[in-house]
């Protein structure tokens, strides 16, 4: 019987401090007043927890971090909070340099990693180690069977200085500290076209360059700029940037490279919680390139959608792929000392022509699902003819006039030689780029193809 009384006296207690705690404690305070009790209840909670939980220790700081992530939790997918530790990580893995032997390994599940790829101007090379070495151990840590991503993580640092290795080299064994050296870990890549060639491609048009941005990370800005000198010196006329895979980063980034792109007027328009509106504007005047194709797929997001938009709303740009992923809100970063650093989304933006993105995303000018080059109705100067004739490896110019080519194909593929788009022709045109573009890349193609006419 007394069991039942305290049981219940209990549960009235409980109950009694739920009244406490509910949302009506907070009515008819401001946000400030509203901030103030809600830290003393907090600080309440976390002494009733210290003095009287059971179930073991506690600190003050698990507390604390557990209530902020809990508060987090009620915001949408993009905030959330980082404690101190792992942002130091985050901000380690994006930094754009980090240091690493100067040599490549083949690494094997059931074995040691081999140095396969070793110059001999290289550091590593001089210190003494050679193709066909095996690493024992990295740090004191066996290296038998390690993958390449355990291998990365033990020898990158981020500054210069050496990592300890037992090294298995002509039958004997031997412990050396390697030196490593500086890698520059970029996000914009610049590939020529012809070595982004796959089965049948015909990527041999030197005034078309290429340019892959991994994700915005600080220094794409510069990195960017770098790419256009590089490119630019190599001939190029037209440029294709390949935004596929690129999930966003740094707005500030996005907006650097935009202004080097993006003619003179808005980039993008952002309106935070109070209305308060901010424009990112451009100032070029002269285009480093005549024409661009921006290539996206369902990846491509948040920063990478204010380029492609921009691009697409300036009208200096087609747009190449899928649909993207449509993330038009950004997120601020505040660092509290002592704690973490929460990052919350604060405001939302539409594009140089007053688009809505977020939830929406971008609609490609051309759609990889829905390409057809040629049909019999199109004429021989339309831009699809003299587009198709260029991939399949022809030249137009006076001599070789779009009919003459076409009546070369036709001879080349047994086809009656009419000089005109008849029914076999423009089936047997289609088939061919049709099958092209499934043994390789199809955005790619199509954008290559929208640069030709």
């Amino acid at each position: 019987m007394r069991g039942k009384v305290i049981t219940s006296a209990l549960l009235t207690v409980v109950l009694s401090c739920s009244s406490v705690y509910g949302s009506e404690a907070f009515d008819n305070m401001s946000t400030s007043e509203q901030a103030q009790t809600a830290g003393a209840y907090i600080e309440e909670i976390i002494k009733d927890i210290q003095n009287n939980y059971y179930g073991g220790n506690v600190t003050t700081d698990q507390l604390v971090q557990a209530a902020i992530k809990g508060m987090t939790g009620q915001l949408d997918e993009y905030s959330q909070y980082i404690d101190i530790d792992e942002y130091n990580a985050i901000k380690a893995d994006s930094a754009s340099t980090h240091y690493a032997p100067d040599f490549k390994c083949e690494f094997n599940d059931n074995g040691y990693p081999i140095i396969k790829e070793i110059s001999r101007n290289s550091v590593a090379y001089k210190q003494g180690l050679r193709e066909g070495d095996e690493i024992r151990e990295i740090s004191n840590i066996s290296a038998y069977g390690i993958g390449v991503d355990e291998y990365q993580t033990l020898v990158t640092k981020t500054s210069s200085s050496t990592v300890s290795m037992k090294i298995a080299s002509t039958g004997a064994i031997k412990k050396m500290d390697v030196k490593l050296t500086r890698v520059d870990n970029s996000s914009v890549e610049v590939v020529a076209m012809s070595k982004l060639s796959g089965k049948n491609q015909n990527y041999d048009d030197k005034t078309i360059g290429y340019v892959k941005v991994k994700e915005f990370t600080e220094n794409v800005g510069s990195e960017f700029q770098q790419a256009v000198a590089k490119l630019q010196a190599s001939g190029a006329k037209k440029l294709i940037i390949d935004l596929r895979g690129n999930t966003g980063g740094y707005v500030d980034a996005a907006i650097a490279m935009a202004k080097q792109i993006v003619p003179e007027g808005v980039i993008i328009s952002t309106k935070d919680k109070q209305g308060k509106e901010t424009v990112y504007k451009s100032d070029l005047k002269v285009r480093p390139f005549e024409k661009y194709v921006i290539l996206v797929d369902n990846n491509t997001a948040s920063a990478a959608e204010i380029v492609a938009s921009a691009m697409q709303d300036s009208g200096v740009a087609k747009i190449v792929g899928e649909k993207t992923f449509g993330k038009g809100i950004m997120q601020s970063v505040t660092a509290y000392e002592g704690l973490g650093v929460l990052k919350m989304t604060t405001q939302e933006y539409t594009t140089r022509l007053g688009r809505i993105i977020n939830g929406i995303g971008i609609t490609p000018d051309i759609s990889i699902d829905r390409l057809k080059f040629v049909s019999e109705t199109d004429t021989l100067d339309s831009k699809n003819v003299e587009s198709a004739v260029k991939f399949l490896g022809y030249k137009i110019d006076k001599e070789n006039t779009v009919a003459k080519d076409l009546g070369m194909y036709q001879l080349e593929m047994g086809l009656p030689v009419t000089y005109v788009l008849d029914k076999a022709t423009v089936s047997a045109i289609n088939l061919e780029i049709y099958n092209d573009m499934i043994n390789n890349d199809r955005a790619l193609t199509a954008g290559y193809l929208s640069l030709l006419s």
